[in-house]
């Protein structure tokens, strides 16, 4: 009788640390996967990253993105703006001048706001190049109107270009004219998005940041 009872104790005891184990594993496994190399009853040690900033680290990295291929459009737009007149031996409209200077300031802005690495975004900095991308598209936009739609044909860029690629190396005007075409297009078309994704991004990052400190 005694043997009996010791058995159901051990049982007993056995249940016991079976539902430790399972309530410790529980705990561990509400806030994600198990990390490897841990059987999950080292939980309460364990750092987890709130949602909040886990957005703002997304937003920054999205950020800087569309910093580095706004840097890009603004090469794309002057080499293609200033390339065509000085070929042909004219100056470039005023607004090459206007744009970029526009975009390098909203690009020293959006690097200052996002900061270099962990460092806190500055919102003062991140409203100024939401300003002056909101500014850039509307320039943008303008340009992209102006260009096709009140500039007539044969006074267009890609024509232009094609009668200077003709006359410069014999290409084909028409075939370059075409390409062209397609090429300033995609230009007027990253302009305006890449400013209205850019200041978007801004804004939401000013008010996730400003939600994460209070």
């Amino acid at each position: 009788e005694r043997e009996r009872e010791r058995e159901r104790g051990r049982e007993r005891e056995r249940e016991k640390v079976g539902k430790r184990k399972k309530e410790k594993e529980s705990m561990a496994s509400r806030r994600g996967a198990r990390p490897t190399g841990t059987d999950g009853s080292d939980h309460q040690y364990r750092m987890v990253i709130e949602s909040k900033y886990q957005k703002v680290a997304d937003k920054k990295k999205r950020l800087r993105t569309v910093l580095a291929l706004q840097a890009l459009y603004y090469g794309c737009f002057i080499a293609w703006n200033c390339g065509v007149p000085l070929i042909e031996g004219k100056r470039p409209a005023p607004v090459v001048g206007v744009m970029p200077l526009v975009g390098f300031l909203a690009l020293i802005l959006g690097r200052k706001g996002v900061g270099m690495g962990n460092e806190r975004s500055s919102v003062t900095a991140l409203w100024g190049y939401a300003f002056c991308s909101f500014v850039g598209t509307a320039l943008a936009m303008g340009n992209a109107f102006i260009m096709q739609t009140m500039v007539h044909y044969e006074n267009s860029y890609p024509t232009r270009f094609g009668s200077a690629m003709q006359t410069s190396f014999g290409l084909d005007k028409h075939l370059v004219q075409a390409f062209a075409q397609i090429l300033e297009g995609c230009i007027h078309a990253a302009g305006f998005m890449l400013q209205g994704v850019g200041a978007y991004l801004a804004v939401s990052l000013t008010k996730t940041s400003q939600t994460k400190r209070s």
